[in-house]
C-alpha cells in the first residue's frame, strides 16, 4: 500500500517562507494572458488569483477573443515586457492551433518568464544554470525529494516528452545520476509502454490521457508521480489507473491534489525570484 504524496501539506510547509520573502518587495504584478474560453484553464486562473490575493500581487488577467491575430498577441507581450509594474508573464493554454507557439515564447522577456518556457531559460538547464525552471518541473522534483528516496542509479521512466515537462525533467534527473528512460507516442504504438513501466523505480507521467498506465504494470515499491490531468465521466483523472497502482507503489500522487497545487505555488515562487532579479 502506497503513501499518498499530497500537495496540501507540502504547500503549507513551504508557504511561510514565501510569505516572508514577499515582505522584502514593494510591489508585485503578474500579467496572465489567455485566448478564448476553457473550463480547465478557468480553474487554474482561480487558483492563481487566490495566491495573488494571499501575497498581495496585482493580478492582471488579459483575455482575448479567439479571433485575435498572433501578431497582436505577440505585440501585447512585448508591451508587457517593457512595463515595469509587471514582474511575471503567464501564457495560458490552449492557444489557437494554427499559431506558431515558438514565436510566442521567444517574445517573452526571460527576466519575466516565470513559467520557464523561453528558449534561454530552457536551454540553460543543459549547463545547470537554472534561471527559471517550469513550475511543474519544480513540483515533481519537490515531490521526489519528499519521499527521501536516493535516486542515484534508480530507473526513472518519464512518459511524455513536452518541452516544459518531460524534456527538462529528463535532464535534471540525469544530472542527479538517475537512469532516465523516456517514453512517448512511439513507445505506446509499438506496445512497449508496459515493459518500461514494469522496470521503473520512479514513474512520472505527463500525457493527459485517462488511465493510460494500468495499475498492474506498476513495479512493487515504485514511486508514482502523475502529472497528467484529463476529464472522464465528469471527474478529474490522471494518467495512471490509481486504485490498482496504489496497492503496488510505495508513494503515489492523487488526482486531484497531487502535482497541481504545487505548480501554482512554484509559479509564485518564480515570481518573487523574478522581482528580486529585476
Amino acid at each position: 500500500m502506497a503513501k499518498l504524496l499530497e500537495a496540501g501539506p507540502i504547500v503549507e510547509d513551504l508557504k511561510k517562507s514565501l510569505i516572508e520573502e514577499r515582505k522584502s518587495i514593494k510591489n508585485l504584478g503578474i500579467a496572465s494572458l489567455c485566448v478564448g474560453s476553457n473550463s480547465g484553464r478557468d480553474a487554474y486562473i482561480i487558483s492563481q488569483k487566490r495566491w495573488a490575493e494571499l501575497l498581495d500581487v496585482n493580478y492582471h488577467l488579459i483575455e482575448f477573443k479567439r479571433s485575435i491575430s498572433l501578431h497582436r498577441f505577440v505585440r501585447t507581450i512585448e508591451e508587457i515586457n517593457r512595463d515595469k509594474k509587471i514582474n511575471g508573464i503567464i501564457i495560458h493554454r490552449p492557444l489557437p492551433r494554427e499559431w506558431n507557439e515558438l514565436a510566442i515564447v521567444k517574445s517573452i522577456s526571460r527576466e519575466k518568464d516565470i513559467e520557464g518556457i523561453t528558449p534561454e531559460n530552457l536551454g540553460e538547464i543543459f549547463y545547470r544554470e537554472n534561471y527559471f525552471l517550469p513550475p511543474t518541473v519544480l513540483s515533481v522534483m519537490e515531490l521526489i525529494k519528499r519521499t527521501k528516496v536516493n535516486i542515484y542509479g534508480k530507473d526513472v521512466l518519464i512518459v511524455g516528452f513536452s518541452p516544459i515537462v518531460g524534456k527538462p525533467l529528463s535532464i535534471l534527473l540525469a544530472d542527479k545520476l538517475a537512469t532516465v528512460t523516456i517514453a512517448q507516442i512511439g513507445t505506446f504504438k509499438e506496445n512497449r509502454l508496459p515493459f518500461y513501466v514494469k522496470e521503473a523505480d520512479i514513474l512520472i507521467s505527463a500525457v493527459g490521457k485517462p488511465c493510460l498506465i494500468k495499475g498492474e504494470w506498476i513495479k512493487n515499491g515504485a514511486i508514482v508521480i502523475d502529472v497528467g490531468i484529463s476529464i472522464k465521466d465528469n471527474k478529474l483523472q490522471g494518467d495512471v489507473e490509481f486504485k490498482e497502482a496504489f496497492k503496488r507503489a510505495s508513494f503515489i500522487t492523487p488526482t486531484p491534489g497531487g502535482v497541481g497545487p504545487l505548480t501554482v505555488f512554484f509559479l509564485f515562487y518564480n515570481l518573487i525570484k523574478a522581482a528580486k532579479l529585476q
